[in-house]
């Protein structure tokens, strides 16, 4: 499988709560042909929302069979893969801003896509995934809550530009935060800025013609409220962090890159089941991490012994390394009980 044209797909054609409800990938698209991998070739319900969208694009669908693993894996590596969180191109926010539709290319722009398609609203959790978990459940007490305080929600969005940069950034994450997967796009332009908003992976607005002081000072207020240092940055970084708003587990990705002698930054808002599958790729990769480092600490043990037996000595490390292992099989035996009582 091509991973960055199904990553590509997923950003401009099918989003990824889709992906994920339905349990589809998209795997390519060649001049008026799609083609779609299905984990369960007789839900007509997935063929038909693909269709529905690729009906406005003049495409055509065929259909492969994949595995759930893979399915699932490539999901994964989607939501660690940086394009995730990518910024609109200027092609892309031009066709945004243009007034009349263009013909479609041989791979249709995200814009035109979000633009044309009336993406049906997507439940957080579905009978197939994994049973929906109660998102309260899922909340630490350590978790700090997003206020939001948003008091030009049905206001003209021109409106926005005119307010300072904390109360702005107040009403864009009161807009990405009303429900699923939302997403903020800021763009930095010669002469100003501009800021996209979507949700589900369908585009609600745009802000053009931004000051860019208030620009920058937006961006800040971003890296303030995700802990992320207030320096300008040289190269991309990125942070995430876990909040509770209005009793829900949320994480905030945001990413934020160098440009144009300033930054351009996203912020990606995840919850419900892409959340909760996101978190359990995160528990399979610390897993395996864990897994690795005991088998490294095996092997450490065994080279210690072998080297004690041909020349016997004091170890002066073994009592504090017995602590540290019998901490270590305390909580391997707590998780172990934890899993059984679920």
């Amino acid at each position: 499988m091509d991973s960055d044209r199904i990553f590509q797909l997923i950003d401009t054609v099918v989003p990824f709560e889709a992906c994920l409800y339905y349990q589809v990938l998209p795997l390519s698209l060649e001049g008026n042909l799609f083609k779609l991998g299905v984990v369960d070739a007789q839900d007509d319900s997935a063929l038909d929302y693909v269709q529905r969208i690729l009906a406005y694009m003049n495409c055509s669908v065929t259909t492969e069979p994949i595995a759930t693993e893979i399915q699932r894996s490539m999901l994964s590596a989607y939501l660690l893969h940086g394009s995730q969180l990518r910024e609109p191109s200027q092609t892309e926010t031009e066709t945004i801003a243009a007034p009349t539709p263009k013909p479609a290319p041989t791979f249709p722009s995200e814009a035109e896509t979000l633009l044309s398609v009336p993406t049906p609203s997507i439940p957080a959790a579905r009978d197939r995934l994994k049973p929906a978990v109660d998102e309260v459940s899922l909340m630490s007490p350590k978790l700090s809550v997003l206020n939001i305080e948003a008091l030009h929600l049905s206001s003209p969005v021109e409106i926005l530009a005119t307010l300072p940069a904390p109360q702005l950034l107040q009403e864009l994450l009161g807009r990405i935060l009303l429900e699923g997967i939302g997403r903020l796009f800021f763009e930095r332009q010669q002469l100003a800025g501009r800021i996209l908003w979507s949700q589900d992976g369908v585009l609600k607005s745009m802000l053009e013609g931004i000051e860019p002081l208030l620009f920058q000072d937006v961006i800040d207020e971003l890296k303030r409220l995700t802990d992320m240092p207030p320096s300008r940055v040289e190269h991309i970084q990125q942070v995430e962090v876990e909040r509770i708003y209005q009793e829900t587990h949320l994480l905030l990705r945001l990413r934020v890159m160098p440009a144009n002698g300033g930054e351009e930054a996203t912020l990606q808002v995840l919850r419900g089941a892409a959340l909760r599958f996101y978190e359990q790729q995160q528990l399979s990769t610390l897993s395996r991490d864990a897994l690795r480092l005991a088998q490294e600490l095996q092997r450490k043990v065994n080279q210690i012994r072998d080297r004690t037996r041909l020349a016997p000595m004091p170890l002066e490390g073994l009592p504090a390394l017995e602590r540290v292992v019998r901490n270590v099989d305390n909580q391997i035996e707590a998780l172990m009980n934890q899993h059984n009582l679920q």
